[in-house]
């Protein structure tokens, strides 16, 4: 039965003169949330409550049950105590402030157990917001306005003497996709990578003298480093000897095995998403002389002082020796003050030996004041792997002594340690050691490559990568980077509904080909100023418009506390509502050319929010798929659209 028509919808987000003018494109929940805190300063103002609940921070949450409305809202709950009234009281004069007067944007609001506010949304109201969502566009999750903060983001930093692994690869699709969710949150970001290449590095020799062996088909050194990437070099250097004016110099087996091995973990990474704007080097502070400063600058500050052992010897002499303080030649050495300082680390560290040869930590306490000091980044995170929670201590330690700032908890205001945990490979139901039968350890790319052409078989190489990252990013994704996870290979190359990545970007292909299916049918969207919006108004259009609108609280969500994962869950449940609607509301209907165009509207704005949730996590939007990849459970009901 055809729906009535209306000639103008309401203008979104400006329901009415309470709503945020300042917010010209406000979402649903900032919109609520303006409602409610206007609604506390009338009834401040008005007696009715005391000037302490204005503190008292407003948050819209989702209602337990559907039936019970659209959005929660426990301010009655947590002002309580201010108010100096039971909340339900609390709550009964929220809803009298928001339901005054004409023009509200509520159907009902409701009082709930002891004080919850269940609030109930005009349909028209929810629907008015589809012009929005079409207008931001790809701009959907980003923040109206940039603060204009630098963030440096220190992920990855694999050692310049191995492949990114598929372990180092959860790192990898964490930082990235975190940095995209801070640059979408306001933040200006630099994705940074640390290259350990400092000349003095035990490691980097060894790594030069085992190549070279290859290389030259000599015996390998006692201590070599092993596997087919070690080979890959040794060819790679003499396939390329004269370009790269060979000698044969261990400096020079170290320099020119060092690049090739960056510059296969840049093109792994850069396959896998991941674009770095610097490649810093370690060195560099050496040879720089901000090794030397940042030591200097301890040392005036009273945060270093030489002697022949630690001033905490006696209170630490049970604890177990670093590497370097047992390499240490006798003599006077350079100590942090780490511990003694009351700085919060387990003991004093040495900083330059007796023979003057820097310790590792050296560079990292220059490299820390280098991004915060010289380059004045207003927050420096550095993600590492689960066998870094030491190196958390001496260096939140080494912040202090340097003299940056801490906050209210004593923690470092402007430096942060992000753990991520094991990533646990699973095939059959059962642990899979990610290593190759002759030993060789497993490589992203290797991962990418299986992935790839288990999922399409007959694609090119090229794509069979883009299907291979695409799928390893979206299932490193889906737990909380600081719980351990498995990475069920099974199911990644399964494909059926049940395979989440493909889930979603099947619902972004589905809506594609529903949009090129109205096209041929004579059916454009063209502009929303005459789009009747009002014609959206069944429960699975409104909850797909909520669901879409979401996305920039997730968005914020994820940069206050580091939760990416919940992109991806977002994803899959915005796929999910966007089958629910598409089952039930057959968007092209020939004799309901205005109802086909909202729908059309409102499966334009499930594409972006798709679309901008897969973009944050680095996976693309295909707008085609071949049909048998994905069976959806959905598919049945309207596939002939």
């Amino acid at each position: 039965m055809p729906r009535s028509s209306r000639t103008s919808s309401p203008d979104p987000g400006l329901i009415d003169s309470r709503l945020p003018s300042r917010y010209p494109y406000a979402l649903l929940r900032e919109t609520l949330q303006q409602l409610v805190t206007s609604a506390v300063d009338r009834l401040v103002t008005e007696g009715r409550l005391p000037e302490a609940v204005r503190e008292v921070p407003v948050e819209i949450s989702d209602t337990k049950n559907p039936e019970h409305g659209d959005y929660a809202c426990n301010f009655a709950m947590v002002a309580t105590k201010r108010a100096g009234m039971p909340p339900r009281q609390v709550g009964e004069a929220l809803r009298d402030g928001l339901l005054a007067g004409e023009g509200h944007p509520f159907e009902g609001v409701e009082v709930a157990g002891p004080g919850f506010l269940n609030m109930r949304l005009r349909p028209e109201v929810i629907s008015a917001y589809v012009p929005h969502i079409l207008h931001r566009g790809v701009e959907l999750a980003k923040s109206s306005s940039r603060h204009g903060k630098r963030v440096n983001v220190e992920f990855v930093s694999v050692n310049p003497n191995g492949p990114i692994t598929v372990g180092s690869g959860r790192g990898a699709a964490f930082g990235d996709t975190l940095s995209r969710v801070m640059d979408a949150s306001g933040y200006d970001v630099d994705r940074e990578y640390y290259i350990n290449d400092g000349v003095n590095s035990e490691q980097m020799r060894q790594f030069a003298a085992s190549v070279r062996a290859l290389a030259l088909g000599e015996p390998l050194p006692e201590k070599a480093y092993r596997g087919e990437y070690v080979q890959d070099v040794a060819n790679d250097v003499m396939a390329r000897k004269e370009e790269l004016g060979y000698v044969d110099e261990i400096g020079w087996w170290q320099r020119v095995s060092q690049e090739l091995m960056i510059e296969r973990q840049r093109g792994d990474l850069s396959l896998f998403g991941v674009d770095f704007q610097r490649w810093f080097s370690e060195q560099s502070l050496h040879d720089g002389g901000k090794v030397a400063s940042a030591m200097e600058k301890l040392e005036s500050a009273g945060n270093a002082y030489r002697a022949s052992t630690p001033r905490d010897a006696e209170e630490v002499a049970d604890q177990e020796k670093d590497e370097e303080e047992a390499d240490a030649p006798a003599g006077e050495a350079l100590w942090i003050a780490s511990h003694s300082g009351g700085f919060g680390d387990e003991k004093d560290r040495v900083l330059v030996r007796a023979d003057g040869r820097p310790a590792y930590i050296a560079a990292d306490v220059a490299y820390l004041d280098n991004k915060l000091g010289e380059r004045a980044y207003d927050k420096s995170l550095l993600i590492l792997g689960p066998d870094h929670h030491g190196y958390i201590g001496r260096m939140y330690a080494a912040y202090q002594a340097l003299g940056y700032p801490v906050d209210a908890k004593a923690k470092p205001a402007k430096f942060e340690i992000v753990i991520f945990q094991i990533v646990r490979f699973v095939k059959d139901g059962k642990p899979a050691p990610m290593r190759k039968r002759d030993g060789n350890i497993y490589e992203l790319r290797d991962l990418v490559d299986e992935l790839g052409k288990a999922q399409a078989p007959n694609a090119t190489p090229e794509e069979q990568r883009r299907v291979g990252a695409d799928v390893a990013r979206f299932f490193y994704l889906m737990r909380s980077h600081d719980t351990h996870m498995d990475f069920d290979i099974d199911l990644a190359t399964k494909q059926s509904d049940e395979n989440p990545v493909f889930y979603v970007q099947y619902a972004h292909a589905r809506i594609s080909s529903v949009i090129r299916k109205a096209e041929e049918a004579g059916f454009t969207l063209g502009g929303s100023e005459n789009l009747d919006t009002t014609l959206l108004s069944h429960p699975r259009e409104l909850s797909l418009i909520k669901k879409i609108l979401d996305l920039p609280n997730e968005v914020a969500r994820c940069a206050n506390d580091y939760g990416v994962h919940r992109l991806t869950t977002y994803a899959v449940e915005l796929a999910r509502t966007y089958h629910h609607f598409y089952d039930v509301c057959r968007v092209i209907q020939a004799d309901q050319p205005e109802l086909t165009r909202a729908r059309l509207a409102l499966c334009e704005a499930a594409r972006t929010g798709l679309r901008g949730a897969l973009q944050l996590l680095g996976v693309s939007a295909p707008d085609r798929m071949e049909k048998a990849a994905v069976v959806t459970n959905e598919s049945s009901a309207t596939a002939g659209e």
